[in-house]
């Protein structure tokens, strides 16, 4: 036996060298893969508080890093169609003094485990029906579907979750069923740019609108008599 080791010992020492390097391959990919994970963002939408117009929609991040998060968007399907708005803001906005503004709207930074109120799925709906233009279609809706898009520290990329929910008439309120149990997760960096380009367009959108309605306010002539 020994003599056979000896004979072979350069070859065995190769095939030791090897199932080294694949033990050390095997460590490494082991870490990278928990490194990734640990800086993944992970965000969680759930229903709290009823399946009606006055439960809630909670936002949790559930990733090791802080977040920020910066928009919140409501795709609708009505008798069909699907529509979209960004409703960050809740309708109470101006109504509040500015020491308020923090409660008034979903915008805002989320360390590690910490929550927030997005507001109650009729206010959700109503706010973006009204963005729209289409108060009067709130009984077509059939589904919901949330995205809550936030910044992170160690990405350009915008990191997002979402949740959709079926909504059907009980009486004279709503009922909202997540379709879903767990939040879908947008990681892949096309559908994270796409929906970059998505709130960017609202944005510009609503710039304008701000704009027509200052120049609609403008007096016909005001600036000829200047």
């Amino acid at each position: 036996m020994f003599d056979w080791i000896m004979q072979h010992k350069e070859i065995i020492q190769i095939l030791v060298q090897i199932a080294t390097a694949i033990v050390w391959m095997l460590y490494l990919h082991l870490f990278l893969t928990s490194f990734v994970r640990q800086r993944r963002s992970n965000i969680l939408i759930n229903r709290v508080a009823g399946n009606n117009d006055r439960a809630h929609l909670l936002v949790g991040n559930m990733g090791a890093e802080p977040i920020y998060v910066s928009s919140l968007i409501a795709d609708l399907d009505i008798a069909g169609e699907t529509v979209s708005a960004v409703v960050t803001d809740r309708e109470d906005f101006l109504d509040n003094e500015a020491s308020n503004a923090v409660s008034c709207t979903t915008q805002g930074p989320l360390d590690s485990g910490q929550y927030r109120d997005l507001g109650n799925f009729s206010e959700i709906m109503e706010k973006a029906l009204r963005h729209l233009g289409r108060q009067n279609a709130k009984e077509e809706v059939s589904r919901l579907v949330v995205t809550v898009a936030a910044e992170s520290g160690h990405d350009a990329f915008l990191a997002a979750g979402q949740q959709s929910f079926t909504v059907s008439r009980d009486g004279d309120s709503h009922v909202f069923l997540p379709e879903t149990t767990r939040t879908r997760q947008i990681r892949s960096r096309k559908d994270r740019r796409r929906l970059g380009v998505r709130i960017n367009s609202a944005l510009r959108e609503e710039a304008e609108a701000i704009r027509s309605n200052v120049e609609s306010l403008v007096p016909r002539g005001t600036d000829a008599a200047a």
